[in-house]
């Protein structure tokens, strides 16, 4: 049973995206599909925006929303993000156990007139760039990996002269895309002056930043939580009465949270600061993992301030 509409019912719609199709609601009734092709979505478009509708929901799907998104601002409607674990958790708190397309598209317009959502974001043709380039990296660096764990176990060797050729090629295409991110980053002032903020940094390099500016182009926006909360790297409170329970971190951004992780690894090394922190934490009995979230968390606050402020790297103890 979902709650009741509200006056401003009338003007949302609730869109669950999938890859060839989109299922639409438009009351709690009313559920409609479209193709996912430019043609039918424009479409869709004129409709809603003679109908007098000027807001629509949707979850972020891998990409697959992203021709939707584009169409419907085009035409004028504001376009909101739905987080996708929030909605599925309204939905259960509801009484709404089953999961269709159609009753998703329900449950999102119904989720959006309870809960603020923020529209999706705009990012600038050359954020958007960086961002598919760092993930055409992290793709192949993964395929790079699978392919050479196959090469491990013996086999014959017409097979492993296959796999040498593909990890060589993929190899080539890590470069050409580091090559691209290179040029990118360069040709923008504001893009570039984050690179060397990041990278003065004891500890994080190049392909740190890259991840960091693809993956959170905010940073310098955050507040001190939503930095830690972003990252993956804020621990949540799982206390009841009088149990008190290790504290957990969940959730954030996955590609961003890998990255300041392994920025925390380094740091502990290369980074006196840093390094001085982990031994502290270690010495009041933290287990590794849990000192070197900490870290993590403590550097993406502390690199959030340093964009906001435009201030390079200085020693916390001496700042």
């Amino acid at each position: 049973m979902l709650p009741h509409p509200t006056p401003l019912a009338t003007h949302l719609v609730g869109i669950d995206v999938s890859k060839d199709w989109l299922d639409i609601a438009f009351d709690d009734t009313k559920v409609e599909r479209v193709d996912n092709t430019p043609a039918a979505l424009q479409r869709l478009a004129r409709r809603l925006v003679k109908a007098g509708l000027t807001t629509a929901g949707l979850e972020p799907t891998g990409g697959y929303e992203r021709l939707a998104v584009a169409v419907l601002r085009e035409a004028g409607l504001t376009v909101l993000q739905v987080d996708s674990w929030r909605c599925r958790q309204f939905a259960k708190a509801c009484g709404q156990r089953a999961k269709s397309d159609p009753l998703d598209a329900r449950i999102i317009r119904a989720f959006m007139l309870h809960h603020p959502c923020r529209p999706f974001p705009e990012p600038s043709q050359a954020q958007s760039d960086l961002t598919a380039w760092v993930r055409e990296i992290t793709r192949a660096e993964a395929d790079i990996r699978r392919l050479e764990n196959r090469k491990a176990h013996p086999t014959l060797a017409a097979i492993t002269a296959r796999l040498d050729a593909e990890i060589a090629a993929l190899r080539e295409t890590v470069a050409a895309a580091e090559q691209a991110i290179e040029a990118l980053i360069a040709a923008d002032p504001a893009m570039d002056a984050k690179a060397k903020i990041i990278t003065s940094v004891p500890g994080i390099a190049t392909k740190t930043a890259r991840v960091l500016l693809a993956e959170a182009p905010e940073l310098g926006r955050f507040t001190p939580r939503q930095a830690g909360a972003i990252g993956g790297c804020a621990p949540y409170r799982n206390d009841s009465g009088k149990a008190r329970r290790p504290a957990h971190i969940e959730a954030g951004r996955r590609a961003l949270k890998r990255a300041c992780y392994l920025a925390a690894f380094a740091a502990i090394h290369w980074n006196p600061w840093a390094k001085q922190l982990y031994a502290d934490l270690k010495a009041r009995g933290k287990p590794a993992k849990v000192a070197l979230i900490a870290i993590a968390r403590k550097l993406l606050t502390i690199l959030n301030a340093m964009i906001r402020d435009n201030k390079p790297w200085r020693d916390p103890k001496t700042a």
